[in-house]
């Protein structure tokens, strides 16, 4: 199977020439794996094919817990990415995607390299892990060298590489908002949630323009590896997909290397102290009274990065309808599990469609890209259906009072725009539910959390 060989059980080392020598697979539309067949810019969809287990006899019950961080501008969201595939594929896009996210959270965790403990931003939407390096320059968007303080990036990671860097490789990250990230790549013991592994391949940031919270001090990416960003030159400044080179990030070396069964799970929370991710186990919350829903896990075709045709990269669900006062919403649209998003990002005539069951009702504002109504308005009752199960969103999680209009003073809404899609269930969303992406099943699973 074509996953099996992808993330079977091959070592970092030898990982990246497996899944560089697969040939791409063609779609095609007869096939019983396409699920969804949509007209967006730049994007195709079809199921992902099932993991076999790895071979640990147990579940791993390690968690840790997650650091609620209001910030200013966390733009490292899915939000960005796909407004700027949608430009550059002639669509539309996320509308003032920066301004949206000058309102919004990151979750943290601390995590060990060679033995330095380093805090490090959760994004589902991205797969590589880095740190900041000793020698890291900081740049503004016109690539012009500004004061560290300027990029509000946490402290530096003082060690080094177990071996040295890797010889002609670097990283290279791009985000849609302008954000971006270069520096070399090498090996190093990673311990994580009591987890190690070793060797594990990260990055050492060098420089980069990066609108930081003063806190964390680099990424822990958990998507699938066609979303890995190392290239196969020293030249920071090339990154031509011609010379990427795909490799196993952290969560997918836990897996393959057979220390903890092949999923994650994640418990968000309004209040910082509640928390947590666990990696092949649950979170330390009770689920007893709670309902559950599983539903696959979709490919997504982006067109710019050749290999997503055929791998999996995104955690992306097809919902089968949204409820909200009446008449309830029924219909296919490929969703992004981000934990990186604050918002609820649905089509168009969906959010125009919540939004208005305000009371009183929420109204688009075009300088921040999002809805905003009084901050005593009364939220509609919303649900997101998932196969036959509707998970239930908090009010609490969509009216933020603590993100207001300083001119008008009203609140923001949790749902917005998302253009042309593929739609995203951000934070609004994640933290009301505890979610599993098993990429052994090649589902994700759910169970409503809404109450805590």
């Amino acid at each position: 199977m074509m996953l099996l060989k992808f993330f079977g059980l091959f070592g970092p080392a030898a990982f990246s020439l497996a899944a560089s020598t697969l040939p791409r697979l063609p779609i095609n539309p007869n096939n019983d794996s396409i699920v969804h067949s949509l007209s967006l810019p730049g994007f195709q969809f079809r199921r992902v094919e099932p993991l076999v287990p790895t071979s640990s006899k147990k579940k791993i019950q390690n968690h840790l817990r997650l650091r609620r961080i209001s910030t200013g501008r966390p733009q490292r969201s899915a939000v960005a990415l796909l407004g700027q595939i949608q430009r550059d594929n002639g669509g539309g896009s996320y509308e003032n995607v920066t301004a949206v996210n000058h309102y919004a959270v990151e979750y943290s965790v601390d995590a060990i390299f060679n033995g330095i403990p380093m805090t490090i931003v959760v994004d589902s939407g991205s797969a590589d892990t880095w740190i900041r390096g000793s020698n890291f320059t900081c740049r503004n968007i016109q690539n012009q060298t500004i004061s560290e303080d300027a990029c509000g990036i946490g402290s530096f990671f003082s060690g080094n590489f177990t071996d040295g860097p890797i010889v002609n490789e670097h990283f290279t990250i791009r985000y849609g908002d302008g954000e971006n990230l270069e520096g070399q790549l090498g090996y190093m013991d990673v311990e994580l949630a009591g987890i190690t592994v070793a060797s594990q391949e990260i990055a050492l940031a060098s420089r980069g323009t990066w609108f930081g919270n003063n806190v964390t001090s680099g990424g822990l990416g958990l998507a699938y590896p066609s979303l890995t960003s190392a290239y196969m030159t020293d030249d920071l400044d090339l990154d031509n997909e011609n010379l990427s080179i795909p490799y196993s990030p952290l969560f997918t070396s836990m897996v393959s290397d057979g220390l903890i069964e092949p999923y994650w799970a994640l418990a968000m929370a309004r209040n910082s102290s509640l928390g947590s991710i666990s990696f092949g186990g649950m979170p330390p919350v009770d689920l007893n009274r709670s309902h559950y829903e599983s539903t696959p896990i979709l490919i997504a075709d982006v067109i710019n990065r050749d290999r997503t045709a055929w791998q999996p990269s995104f955690y992306t669900i097809v919902p089968k309808g949204f409820h909200f006062g009446r008449p309830e919403t029924i219909g296919e649209y490929p969703f992004i599990l981000d934990t990186a998003t604050s918002l609820i990002y649905l089509p168009y005539n969906l959010a125009e469609g919540v939004n208005a069951q305000f009371e009183p009702p929420a109204k688009y504002s075009y300088d921040y890209g999002s809805y905003f109504t009084d901050c005593n308005a009364i939220a509609p009752k919303f649900g997101v259906q998932i196969e036959e199960t509707t998970f239930w969103v908090n009010p609490k999680d969509l009216l933020n009072k603590e993100v207001r209009d300083p001119q008008t003073g009203y609140c923001q809404t949790g749902i917005s725009d998302g253009g042309e899609g593929p739609f995203i269930l951000g934070a609004a969303f994640l933290t009301n539910v505890v979610v599993s992406m098993n990429i052994g099943t090649g589902r994700v699973e759910f169970w409503s959390h809404e109450f805590y």
